[in-house]
């Protein structure tokens, strides 16, 4: 048989000139290509980005404080089906719409802030979908109040250090693949007594937002964004790893192509050398079907996930920002917030834990460079409720209902703000001068249009879905 040789005389002919000689015979033996395609593709990312922008400035946003009825007995539940209202405004877009004009899904913002130890809950959401939140509260809060509020973000200082203030903050991320779930709501019933009794998970995180003091602030931030079902057939292959199940490839014209010489090339080594014939083998070998496998613990995670990927979804995006004045300043609420967010982790299953990149942390000399740079970018994503940081993970809407959920009569929770009856005068909804801190927040004239541009610098629209 004809043996294969290779020539290594152009290799050492580059490994004999110069480090700018060899650049340059490299590019004039084909790396130019290389070069063009990385220039090219450059290009169409900026001028998608440049569509996104122009649509990205026509957006207005507004803030809407939900106050919930005093005597509130809905559950999660109906958190979920708020959630599954929201979904409606996902939409798709063709190619000249996502391209040509940068059409994209907004992003709405579930926040829920302690100013001063006074626990408000608010919605960030963009003007043309304001109805659509509101008739999703309605729908499942009949007696909410709900007005609308400036922006209590950008009441604080925007860059760090500042004399006075100071400020910390974090992402959320999963530490497992986004098909593992949460542990939700319905994990809190406690089934097995005589009368089935719920123990409301938000009463560990609004009792650390109203232990807060006169000075500090805490705020938490759900950015979710309506999107189609790819994360969960992304889900279903980490559902076929767990039965062993091979993955479906699907094959290219070439690969069809190559297919009919290969397997004659097979044949005829098997008559050459006498081997078996490459079916015979396949047929000798029983597969055993892999869930007889499984162990009980296995098999509920298996169940688990199956039900996460079988409910509407949202990509999302956890941050928590923590401001104060410097005397009353304590990092330590941060670690209170993380405990309370812990009852949420599943050993087996899935949790959250801090991003790190984007964290400010002064613990050695080389870390202080960046703080206060760090601390100014957690600070302004949070406020332009930006895509900006840790890549966005898939929650369905039961696990986003565990975290984000009116409370109940039976929380103890006194400095949420609660309505008397539906439609009253609109409440202030968030602290106001003189009673809590310096911050003062009201509803913003009916003709003030509240929108957002390029507040970072980098030349771009700052609610852009791309990082």
């Amino acid at each position: 048989m004809p043996s294969l040789s290779i020539n290594f005389d152009y290799f050492i002919q580059l490994g004999n000139m110069s480090f700018p000689m060899m650049l340059v015979r490299l590019f004039l033996d084909g790396g130019w290509i290389i070069v063009l395609f990385v220039l090219l593709q450059g290009f169409w990312l900026l001028w998608v980005q440049s569509r996104q922008e122009k649509y990205g400035a026509s957006l207005d946003f507004t803030v809407l404080a939900v106050d919930i009825p005093r005597n509130n007995e809905q559950t999660p539940k109906a958190a979920e089906q708020l959630f599954t209202h929201m979904s409606g405004a996902h939409s798709g877009t063709d190619n000249i719409e996502k391209y040509w004009h940068g059409k994209f899904t907004p992003s709405f913002s579930f926040e829920i802030i302690s100013i001063d130890g006074y626990v408000q809950y608010l919605i960030h959401t963009p003007k043309k979908f304001r109805d659509l939140v509101e008739s999703s509260i309605y729908s499942q809060y009949p007696e909410a109040e709900i007005a609308e509020v400036q922006d209590y973000a950008d009441k604080v200082p925007k860059q760090y250090p500042d004399a006075e203030w100071d400020c910390f903050g974090t992402e959320f991320v999963l530490k497992k693949n986004e098909a593992y779930p949460i542990r939700t709501f319905t994990d809190f019933e406690d089934k097995a007594a005589e009368e089935m009794t719920f123990k409301d998970p938000m009463s560990a995180i609004l009792e650390v937002m109203g232990s807060l003091k006169f000075g500090e602030q805490l705020w938490f931030q759900i950015r979710v964004t309506p999107t189609d079902d790819s994360w969960q057939k992304k889900g279903q292959d980490v559902v076929d790893k767990i039965l062993g199940k091979k993955k479906i490839v699907h094959k290219s014209a070439v690969d069809h192509a190559l297919e009919v010489p290969l397997h004659l090339l097979g044949e005829i080594k098997n008559q050459v050398m006498g081997g078996e014939h490459a079916d015979a083998k396949k047929s000798d070998k029983a597969e055993t079907p892999k869930m007889t496998q499984l162990s009980p613990g296995e098999r509920k995670v298996l169940e688990k996930i199956e039900e996460k990927l079988a409910k509407i979804g949202f990509m999302c995006k956890l941050r928590l920002v923590y401001v104060g004045k410097r005397n009353v300043f304590n990092k330590g609420r941060i670690s209170q917030f993380k405990g309370a967010l812990s009852q949420f982790t599943s050993i087996n299953m899935n949790s959250f834990k801090g991003y790190g990149p984007v964290t400010p942390k002064g613990d050695y000399p080389w870390q202080r460079l960046s703080e206060n740079a760090l601390k100014t970018a957690i600070l302004r994503n949070y406020r332009n409720r930006s895509s900006k940081g840790a890549s966005s993970f898939a929650l369905n809407i039961e696990e986003l209902a565990t975290l984000y959920h009116f409370p109940m009569l039976t929380v103890k929770a006194p400095l949420v703000k609660k309505t008397e009856a539906k439609r009253a005068e609109p409440p202030s909804a968030l602290p106001t001068e003189g009673r809590f801190s310096s911050v003062e927040i009201k509803a913003p004239p009916k003709h003030e249009k509240k929108s957002r541009g390029d507040e970072d610098g980098d030349g771009l629209p700052d609610n852009l879905p791309f990082g």
